[in-house]
């Protein structure tokens, strides 16, 4: 840094302040310093940056699965605020598995990450605790309440699932099927929960059938829908808890040609690019998931900047009905 401040003209400061952006340069002082790092191919020690600030710019998000469109979509967003800032993400993959998303974490505070954005299907065992302990700030992706040291950013799934019923309703289905994953917490759970407080309002027999647990993959909307299919009397709709779920759902329907949604209307939840492109296009709650990666990233760069921890806040997002030709 030394040797480029002298080609530059510059003190060292100055140097620090473009290569981190963390200040304000003039445009001409930035452009002779980043011409002077050009001709002497100078790339910054990440490492011996981190010994000296004990900062490593770095933020982690863990989420179960990279397959489904709506987690790259959020990580997008979290791109958007940290770069500009000087700060990089990198996503880690738990598949959805306890012992993963644990030992993740661990590595994850192991290696000096100043914040984790955290997708979990365990928010009742707090498998952030560790996190937490070293003094890392964590967003919870969904619908969680804060607690200390936890912050939470996620849509209305409670009013997405009520909204998603409240619209077949009037359309005439009476017998709505739930396509969920394992009993729980978060997301998932409050779209269920947001299900059967539109059919209880709307003095609907809840039918526990119904509601059928699969994973939360395409593979997992076929095995639901092939269940319900099987009941004695089936659903003349189907709400699916993400639209990866949903087209799975959509395959099985067309495979046994069953007419959608003239037999069997489907709804999904995200609104992922995917669900335009499948036949027939997926009516669904759109999930701002770029927007969610963004405030995720804003309350840990807002953490990492406080000398003293401020109370936990939540952040959600409004959902709605995107209607198109499944339902």
């Amino acid at each position: 840094m030394r040797t480029v401040a002298e080609r530059a003209g510059v003190s060292i400061a100055t140097v620090s302040y473009v290569l981190s952006a963390r200040r304000e340069v003039a445009p001409s002082t930035r452009r002779r310093v980043e011409r002077a790092i050009d001709e002497l191919g100078y790339v910054p020690n990440q490492v011996a940056r981190s010994m000296r600030t004990q900062r490593t710019d770095t933020v982690a998000l863990i989420v179960p699965s990279i397959l489904n469109p709506f987690y790259p979509a959020v990580a997008r967003g979290l791109q958007d605020v940290l770069e500009p800032e000087g700060s990089y993400g990198i996503v880690v993959c738990t598949d959805g598995d306890p012992g993963t998303e644990r030992r993740m974490i661990e590595q994850m505070v192991a290696r000096r990450v100043d914040g984790i954005g955290l997708s979990s299907y365990l928010h009742r065992g707090r498998p952030f605790e560790a996190a937490v302990e070293a003094g890392i700030p964590v967003v919870m992706l969904g619908s969680h309440a804060p607690e200390p040291g936890v912050d939470a950013v996620g849509p209305d799934d409670i009013g997405g699932g009520r909204r998603a019923v409240q619209y077949l309703l009037e359309r005439d289905r009476r017998r709505i099927g739930f396509i969920t994953g394992a009993p729980g917490e978060g997301p998932a759970a409050n779209r269920v929960n947001g299900y059967l407080a539109a059919l209880r309002e709307a003095a609907v027999p809840v039918v526990d059938d119904l509601v059928v647990r699969a994973d939360f993959s395409r593979e997992g909307g076929r095995d639901g829908m092939r269940r319900l299919l099987e009941l004695p009397a089936p659903p003349d709709a189907v709400i699916c808890t993400n639209d990866v779920v949903a087209i799975g759902a959509l395959d099985v329907l067309r495979d046994r040609s069953v007419r959608v949604p003239d037999d069997v209307a489907v709804v999904g939840f995200d609104d992922i690019e995917a669900a335009t492109l499948v036949s027939p296009a997926l009516t669904t709650i759109a999930n701002p998931a770029r927007q969610i990666g963004q405030a995720v990233a804003r309350i840990l760069l807002q953490r990492m900047a406080e000398d003293e921890p401020q109370p936990p806040q939540a952040i959600a997002f409004g959902t709605h009905l995107i209607q198109r030709e499944s339902a």
